[in-house]
C-alpha cells in the first residue's frame, strides 16, 4: 500500500504558521441549520482557537430572504476582515447576488468574480479553499507536479476548473493537465495515465482499481454520505495496494479547508 496522505499534519502546519500573524476577525453568515454546516463551522471555530483569530456568527431566520442576505453582509462588512457564506441557503436567496455583496477584499473563499477572474489571469490572491487544500497536501508531503500528468475528475466550479488552472500557472506547479467528467470517452484509458489523479465527481466509490494506473498519487476530494459513514469517489480498499500515494475520507482534503478558511482571511 502506498503512502497515506492524512490531512491532520498539513493543517496543524497552515495553523501553526499563522499563528504568529495579526489577529483577523471572520465574520460567518449562515441561514436556517444544518448537521453539516454545523460541523465544518465548529472546525473553522477550532482553527480560530490555535490561531487567536476571531469568528463573529451571524445567522438569519430560516425564512429570510435577498433582501435580509445583503443587510447581514453590509452589517458585517464594516466589523470584519472577511464574510464567509455558510452554505446551504434557501433557494429564493440569489448565491451569485451574496457573492458580489461580500466583494473580492471579504471574500475568503475565493468564489467573488475578481478573484476568479485574477486566477484565470495567474495572478490569483484568495484561492479557492478545496483546490487551495488540494495544493497544500501536495506541497506538504513534496509531490512533484513539474511536467507531470495531472487528470482532474470532475469540472464544477468550485474545484475542477479552478484547480485545473492552478496547476498550470507557469513556475509554480507547472502540471500538464486533463479535466474530465461523467460524460468523458474512454475515461479509464485516461485516468490510467495520470501521474496524479485528483476525483471530485461527487459519486461514492466512481474510481476503481481499473481507473488507476500502479504508482500513481491519488487524491480524493469527494465526501459522500454512505450506510457506512462518510466515503470519498475513489473506493479507498479496491485501490490503496497499487498507489503510490493516497488520501482516506475522512479524514485528507477535507481537514484542511478550514484551515485555508483562516490562511485567506489572513491574505486579504
Amino acid at each position: 500500500m502506498g503512502l497515506i496522505l492524512k490531512g491532520k499534519p498539513v493543517r496543524e502546519k497552515i495553523l501553526e504558521e499563522l499563528k504568529s500573524r495579526e489577529e483577523r476577525v471572520l465574520g460567518v453568515l449562515r441561514c436556517g441549520r444544518d448537521p453539516g454546516a454545523d460541523w465544518y463551522l465548529k472546525g473553522i471555530e477550532k482553527a480560530a482557537e490555535k490561531t487567536g483569530d476571531n469568528i463573529i456568527p451571524v445567522s438569519m431566520k430560516s425564512d429570510g430572504d435577498i433582501v435580509d442576505a445583503i443587510e447581514q453582509i453590509d452589517n458585517l462588512k464594516r466589523m470584519v476582515h472577511g464574510i464567509l457564506l455558510l452554505k446551504p441557503f434557501p433557494e429564493n436567496i440569489d448565491m451569485d447576488r451574496m457573492i458580489r455583496e461580500v466583494g473580492p477584499d471579504k471574500d475568503v473563499e475565493g468564489i467573488h468574480p475578481e478573484n476568479l477572474g485574477r486566477l484565470l489571469l495567474g495572478n490569483p490572491t484568495s484561492i479557492p479553499t478545496t483546490p487551495g487544500a488540494v495544493l497544500e497536501m501536495l506541497k506538504f508531503y513534496q509531490i512533484e507536479t513539474e511536467g507531470k500528468h495531472c487528470v482532474i475528475v470532475g469540472r464544477s466550479e468550485v474545484v475542477g476548473k479552478p484547480l485545473a488552472l492552478l496547476l498550470l500557472l507557469k513556475n509554480v506547479w507547472d502540471a500538464t493537465v486533463t479535466v474530465c467528467h461523467s460524460r468523458t470517452e474512454n475515461l479509464e484509458e485516461i485516468t490510467r495515465s495520470a501521474d496524479i489523479l485528483i476525483v471530485s465527481i461527487g459519486r461514492p466509490g466512481f474510481i476503481k482499481r481499473r481507473h488507476v494506473r500502479e504508482g500513481a498519487v491519488v487524491i480524493d476530494v469527494g465526501i459522500n454520505e454512505a450506510e457506512n459513514g462518510i466515503v470519498g469517489d475513489v473506493d479507498f480498499d479496491d485501490v490503496k495496494d497499487i498507489t503510490g500515494a493516497i488520501t482516506p475520507v475522512p479524514g485528507g482534503v477535507g481537514s484542511i479547508t478550514s484551515a485555508l478558511i483562516l490562511k485567506n482571511l489572513h491574505s486579504l
